[in-house]
């Protein structure tokens, strides 16, 4: 696969999200929202993510793409 900013080759691996409060605050979440809910305490059309997928890693600029699947 073909990095979308450079056009470098990028390595697939994966990422993930992990929880890294305390056993009492187990809140870890993925989320995508609307970009003019960016900043705002409410935000509306949130989608919850699944904490796992497939991403690529461009060593050229240093950035991960990924994919991931609605929960």
């Amino acid at each position: 696969m073909k990095c979308p900013k450079c056009g470098n080759e990028i390595k697939r691996g994966v990422v993930e999200s992990k929880d890294a409060g305390s056993l009492m605050q187990s809140l870890t979440m993925l989320t995508w929202y609307p970009e003019e809910y960016k900043g705002k305490l409410v935000k509306k059309n949130i989608i919850n993510l699944r904490l796992e997928t497939d991403g690529y890693y461009c060593n050229e600029c240093m950035k991960v793409y990924a994919v991931f699947d609605e929960k």
